[in-house]
C-alpha cells in the first residue's frame, strides 16, 4: 500500500518504539451491529484521492495514541460489496483507523459490519 504518515506525527503520538502486543486494536462494542476481527488482507483499502488532503493531522495522532494506550477506539464501519472477488469487505468509515493499523503492523481490523448500499443508488 502506497501511503505515509509523516514521521512528526509519529513522534507526536510516541510511537516510534512502538510494537503490536495483539492482532489489531481494541474495539469498542457496538449494540446495533457485530463486531468482527478480520484479517486486515481481506478488506479493500480505500483508494486515495490525490486532490484532496489523504490524512488529517488531529485525527491521525489521536488515533496512534489510542493504539499506543490499549483504548478501545470505534471500529471500522464497512460492508461487503457483491461481486467482491480478493477483498471480501470494503472501508465505509474508518480510513484512519484502517492505515493506521496498517502502519504499525496489527494483522487484523475490528469491523462492525453494514449492509451493502451502492452510492449510485443514492
Amino acid at each position: 500500500m502506497d501511503f505515509d504518515i509523516p514521521d512528526a506525527w509519529w513522534h507526536e503520538a510516541e510511537m516510534t518504539s512502538f510494537r503490536p502486543q495483539s492482532s489489531g486494536y481494541l474495539a469498542l462494542p457496538n449494540e446495533e451491529f457485530q463486531v468482527q476481527l478480520v484479517p486486515i488482507e481481506q478488506v479493500d483499502p480505500p483508494l486515495r484521492d490525490h486532490s484532496v488532503t489523504w490524512f488529517h493531522h488531529d485525527r491521525m495522532v489521536t488515533i496512534l495514541r489510542g493504539f499506543r494506550s490499549n483504548a478501545r477506539l470505534p471500529a471500522i464501519v464497512a460492508h461487503c460489496p457483491p461481486g467482491a472477488n480478493k477483498f471480501p469487505f470494503a472501508v465505509r468509515d474508518g480510513l484512519h483507523r484502517f492505515y493506521a493499523s496498517v502502519a504499525i503492523g496489527f494483522t487484523h481490523v475490528p469491523l462492525s459490519i453494514r449492509p451493502y448500499i451502492d452510492i449510485c443508488d443514492l
